[in-house]
């Protein structure tokens, strides 16, 4: 099933956007993308899946896409018979262009969709999802994708090892800390030291508005701290849940990520 394309821009990383015809054109020897149907599971819920393809040196985002890049974005509002939908995002790679962090995939990345759905027949998924697919500069693009999704399918394989990919739940206790800083707060998330070596951090916050630079890790006394900058509308600080953070930390062997924070 091919996959319709609505809009294509060009976008120089931290410059102005450009309209490209010529490149524009060229957007499938870029990036091929569907719908694998996937399976229903014994439970109810349907496991279904994105995948995109992409051509050697283009990449995508992971849902936090570092200093720059376009974090992907699913609606399948558009769906009937649907109840929920949980989209999973296997471990990504970390990169540096200079000293700008990011945080995305290479070559090929499939997300898990876990659906619940009305009812138990066969039913279509229909959705539209935005991504951003990069290499020099970066082509927000917009796709609206659909998939039969059949009740007797058997299991996809290639769906099953982008789900065991996932960052695991972290374990123990982990504590926040948030003070005023230059244009609005400093977060200082704490944990016991784990026996894995973490190299990169990301933080998450459940606004929208707020901006949270490259984290800094530190090991001291069995613990680690995680520290990054909160920039705020303002420049001022504000109320932040603790229950709206996301700390996810990432080693050569895999990720693992902590919701939430207690007051230290």
């Amino acid at each position: 099933m091919r996959q319709a394309v609505h809009r294509i821009t060009l976008c120089l990383l931290g410059a102005l956007c450009l309209a490209s015809p010529s490149l524009a054109q060229d957007l499938d020897d870029i990036l091929q993308a569907k719908l694998r149907p996937g399976w229903r599971m014994e439970n109810g819920l349907h496991m279904a899946a994105l995948q995109l393809d992409m051509a050697p040196g283009w990449k995508t985002y992971w849902r936090q896409p570092g200093d720059s890049g376009i974090p992907p974005r699913f609606d399948f509002s558009q769906t009937e018979g649907l109840q929920g939908i949980e989209v999973f995002y296997p471990t990504p790679q970390i990169s540096w262009l200079g000293r700008s962090r990011n945080i995305g995939y290479e070559n090929q990345v499939i997300f898990p969709l876990q659906i619940s759905l009305n009812g138990t027949a066969d039913m279509t998924l229909t959705g539209r999802v935005e991504i951003g697919v990069c290499r020099e500069l970066c082509i927000p693009v917009t796709l609206d994708l659909s998939t039969q999704l059949s009740a007797q399918a058997p299991v996809d394989a290639l769906i099953k090892a982008a789900r065991a990919a996932v960052p695991k739940p972290g374990t123990g206790p982990i504590t926040c800390m948030f003070s005023p800083a230059e244009d609005g707060m400093e977060l200082k998330i704490v944990l016991p030291a784990p026996e894995r070596s973490f190299d990169h951090a990301a933080i998450e916050l459940d606004n929208p508005r707020l901006w949270v630079n490259t984290p800094r890790l530190e090991r001291q006394e069995g613990q680690l701290s995680v520290t990054a900058n909160i920039m705020t509308p303002t420049g001022q600080p504000m109320a932040i849940g603790r229950d709206g953070v996301t700390t996810t930390l990432f080693a050569p062997s895999g990720a693992v990520e902590y919701h939430g924070c207690s007051a230290a």
